[in-house]
This record gives structure tokens, C-alpha cells and sequence, in this order.
């Protein structure tokens, strides 16, 4: 298992020079940070093929939150940026990716829900279960798991989609909470100053 934290494209916004196909504008600068992560990876999957890896590994890219829309991202059409519970700060995107057949026999898209939580079990599921897990590093199944095993639908297509349901923020100090259901959000805004507007609202993401 190897898990890579880029720092591509986070603050503090910089590259170097040999990554910039342009020098006009702010996005610049962001698109010289996707390149640098690009070659990094191009870089990783090289190491792998070098070591007869490849064929055996199972590539997740995953995005933690929408980018600042304030400092060169964009989030398209979606609203809010990262720090909002707007669908443009949370719903991001993310791939699975195998040349083993046998390790992903399905390939497609999902709209289903997939929390980052998830890939906890899921990953566990797809390297052998938690029976190999415990013999590999001795430690056992947690007895409470806030994470769901996503890997017969992820991989096989099996069933409906295994979430439902996701809490997507609770802070009491903020006074802000978000939550999904099906194809529902709920948005709850407390504010400190009675001259703001509470929000209490839900909304239709999909009919």
C-alpha cells in the first residue's frame, strides 16, 4: 500500500519555472502545479512497471474537497468553492484505475455516493479481506466502522449503490451542518448575529 499526499495544486501556489507554458494570467500558475503533479505521477507509474508492480496495482485518484475558487480554480457549474458545504467545496472527483482485468473488471462511472471514509474498508476488501489484514499486521476489525465496503459495486457493478446517506459536516463552534439523504441535502446555518438570516434549507441534487 502506498498512499501519496501531493502538494500539487495546494497552497502555497508555486512551481517551477520549467512547468509554465504561460506567464499572463493567475491560472499560470495553477496549470504549471497540475503539470508538475502529472509528471509525478507519469514518474510513480514508471517506478512501478520498473519493479513488475504495475500489473498488480490498483491506482486511486482522489481529491479531498473543491478548489479555492478565489485564488485561480474553478469548480464549473457547481456552487462554492473549498471551505463551503456547496456542492463546488465538496463534491469532487476521483478514478480507480487497472491494466489487471482481474483486479477491476468494470469500467465505467458512478454517480453514487463514495465518502472518503469508504476507502477505508473498501481497500481492505480489495487486498483480501480483514482475515488478511489481521494475519498481515496483527491488528484486528475495528468493532465500530463509520465506513462502507464499496468494492462489489465499485469493481463488479454488483447492486444499488451501497450509500445513502452521508453526514457532511457538524460544527457546533461555526454553527454550520450539512447532510445528504438519497438525492437530498440539507443545509443548517445558525448564525451568531441575529441581524443574519438563518438557513435552514434542503435541496434536490437529482431527480
Amino acid at each position: 500500500f502506498l498512499y501519496l499526499a501531493m502538494q500539487s495544486v495546494h497552497s502555497p501556489y508555486f512551481a517551477p519555472s520549467k512547468y509554465y507554458d504561460c506567464t499572463d494570467n493567475e491560472r499560470c500558475t495553477m496549470q504549471a502545479m497540475l503539470k508538475a503533479a502529472e509528471e509525478l505521477m507519469t514518474d510513480v507509474i514508471s517506478y512501478l512497471k520498473e519493479a513488475n508492480m504495475w500489473d498488480d496495482t490498483l491506482l486511486i485518484y482522489h481529491s479531498d474537497n473543491g478548489g479555492p475558487s478565489s485564488v485561480y480554480s474553478s469548480n464549473g457549474h457547481l456552487w462554492g468553492s473549498k471551505g463551503h458545504l456547496w456542492e463546488g467545496g465538496v463534491r469532487t472527483v476521483a478514478f480507480m484505475y487497472s491494466v489487471n482485468q482481474d483486479i477491476m473488471p468494470n469500467r465505467g462511472s458512478t454517480t453514487c455516493y463514495v465518502h472518503v471514509s469508504d476507502w477505508y474498508s473498501t481497500i481492505i476488501a480489495i487486498s483480501g479481506g480483514w482475515d488478511a489484514y489481521s494475519n498481515n499486521t496483527g491488528l484486528e476489525m475495528p468493532t465500530e466502522l463509520d465506513t462502507i465496503d464499496q468494492s462489489s459495486y465499485l469493481l463488479f457493478n454488483n447492486g444499488t449503490c451501497p450509500r445513502t446517506e452521508i453526514m457532511l459536516h457538524i460544527d457546533p463552534v461555526k454553527r454550520v451542518a450539512g447532510y445528504y439523504k438519497k438525492q437530498y441535502k440539507l443545509l443548517i446555518w445558525q448564525p451568531k448575529t441575529a441581524r443574519l438570516r438563518v438557513l435552514n434549507q434542503y435541496f434536490i441534487l437529482s431527480t
